[in-house]
C-alpha cells in the first residue's frame, strides 16, 4: 500500500509538471497562477501545494525535467555518440545540427525551451533555470573552441582566427537559431536554412575554402 501511495503521488507530480508546461506555455509564466496549473490538473490548489512550495519551485522542476538542446549535445560529444568521428569538420557540423534536431524532434524540450525563452520573466526565484542555461551554454562554446582549435593543430581549419572568437560566433549562431525556431512552427525551408547557416558558418572557418574554390 505504501508503495503504490509512493507511485501515484511522483504520477501526480508528473501530471502537474505536465500541466504546468501547457499553461506555462498558453498563458506565460508571470500571468500563470498555481489555482490555474491546478485546474487544467484537475486538482486543488491543496493537493499542488502538498507537491510544489510556490510557483517558482514548480518552474525550476519542470525545467530540471529536460535536458538543453545544447546540454544534450555536449553530453553527446563527450560521451562518444555523436557523429563526426575523426573529421574535424564533420564533427563540428554535427555538434551544430544536434541541438537544432533535438529541438525539432522532442516536443518536451521545445516547450520547456520555448517558455524558458520567451515566456518568463526571470524573478530571483527562477534564477536557477536562467543560470542553468547560462552555465550549458558556456560549456557547449568552450567544446566548440576545443574542437576549433583542434582543427587547426590539423591543418583544417584556418589558424589565423582566434579559436575563442570562432567559437563565441558559433555559440550565438546556434543560440539564435534555436531562439527563431521557437517563434512558431518550423517548416522545410527553415530547416533548409538553418543547415545551411552553418554550412556557411564551417566555410568561414575551413582553411583556405575561398582560395580553394576559385582555383577549382
Amino acid at each position: 500500500m505504501v508503495r503504490r501511495t509512493k507511485e501515484e503521488a511522483a504520477a501526480t507530480r508528473e501530471h502537474l509538471l505536465d500541466m504546468a508546461e501547457v499553461v506555462f506555455l498558453r498563458e506565460g509564466v508571470a500571468r500563470t497562477s498555481l489555482q490555474s496549473i491546478a485546474a487544467e490538473a484537475g486538482l486543488t490548489r491543496g493537493a499542488l501545494y502538498w507537491h510544489f512550495r510556490d510557483k517558482a519551485e514548480l518552474f525550476n522542476a519542470m525545467v530540471e525535467r529536460v535536458r538543453l538542446p545544447c546540454e544534450a549535445a555536449t553530453d553527446a560529444l563527450e560521451h562518444g555518440d555523436q557523429p563526426g568521428g575523426a573529421d574535424p569538420v564533420e564533427t563540428l557540423r554535427a555538434f551544430a545540427w544536434g541541438p537544432i534536431a533535438r529541438m525539432l524532434e522532442d516536443e518536451r524540450t521545445r516547450r520547456v525551451f520555448t517558455i524558458a525563452i520567451h515566456r518568463t520573466e526571470y524573478s530571483d526565484e527562477m534564477r536557477p533555470a536562467l543560470e542553468r542555461h547560462t552555465a550549458v551554454m558556456e560549456a557547449f562554446r568552450a567544446r566548440a573552441e576545443r574542437l576549433v582549435v583542434a582543427g587547426q593543430a590539423r591543418g583544417v581549419f584556418d589558424a589565423g582566427v582566434q579559436a575563442r572568437a570562432v567559437s563565441i560566433g558559433f555559440m550565438a549562431l546556434i543560440d539564435g537559431m534555436l531562439r527563431r525556431a521557437t517563434l512558431g512552427p518550423v517548416g522545410a525551408g527553415d530547416v533548409e536554412g538553418y543547415r545551411g547557416g552553418i554550412e556557411v558558418f564551417l566555410r568561414g572557418v575551413r582553411r583556405n575554402f575561398f582560395t580553394d574554390q576559385a582555383e577549382v
